[in-house]
């Protein structure tokens, strides 16, 4: 239990072994498959008709009265549908992560039992956050997120303050729900609030580049729950060192 808390490779390492389990290979699949189909069903029925009322509203902005400008009308109705379609995919990808990490808090419980299990039968777990408590927590911050993304959209036009806004906004989500749906399924109130404070930087280091592996397309969809399983690791490493006294 000696490791040093900043080995972020050590856990990667462990949370790859683990995945590709039988096991955890099922719980991964399952918010993939209910994910994907539930949004490709959606924007199967719906995005024709959401493109169509888009480009009507822009439609009166594009049209070009001037004759010997007449040329550019039919270029620039291709842009302005090519601009919509990003825009619908950008939505797609937002969604996506959104129900994703929304599935992963349910399957939480499952990996760190299976982890515990597997790993760390000695050590005791004594998650004390009631169900309730935790289904409000996800609420709150899917409304804050809510508020914040709709706060952001009129920066949508500007692209380089929207990605950084939109990146650092679903950064904000994803350790938020990550941590505490970690957390409260290993430590007791007292001891998850004692853990944020004094591993927060090993935690970090941590959480970063799991983040950035849920910016890669496809990989997206495996990420939330490959990040719970590194993040179980080392949150029962921390658990173990608490039990031997050693806080720091």
């Amino acid at each position: 239990m000696g490791k040093s808390f900043t080995q972020t490779p050590y856990y990667l390492q462990k949370a790859i072994k683990d995945f590709f389990n039988p096991f955890i290979l099922r719980l991964a699949l399952l918010p993939f498959i209910i994910s994907l189909v539930f949004w490709i069903t959606i924007f199967y029925f719906f995005s024709k008709d959401v493109m169509t009322n888009l480009f009507a509203l822009i439609q009166p902005y594009l049209t070009i009265e001037t004759s010997w400008l007449s040329w550019i009308q039919a270029p620039l109705e291709f842009l302005a549908h090519t601009f919509l379609f990003i825009i619908i995919m950008v939505f797609f990808w937002l969604l996506q992560f959104l129900t994703l990490m929304l599935i992963n808090a349910f399957l939480t419980p499952f990996v760190v039992q299976f982890i515990h299990k597997q790993h760390y039968s000695s050590i005791l777990i004594q998650p004390d956050t009631a169900f309730f408590v935790s289904l409000l927590f996800l609420i709150i911050s899917y409304v804050i997120y809510a508020m914040l993304f709709l706060c952001l959209l009129p920066f949508y036009f500007i692209p380089p303050i929207w990605i950084i806004g939109i990146t650092f906004l679903n950064y904000w989500l994803f350790s938020k729900i990550l941590l505490q749906d970690v957390g409260e399924n290993i430590f007791s109130q007292q001891e998850f609030t004692h853990t944020k404070q004094i591993h927060k930087n090993a935690i970090r280091s941590l959480i970063i580049p799991l983040f950035l592996l849920s910016l890669i397309p496809f990989v997206s969809f495996f990420v939330p729950l490959f990040s719970s399983i590194a993040l179980t690791h080392l949150f029962f490493h921390i658990k173990g060192d608490l039990k031997d006294g050693n806080s720091n």
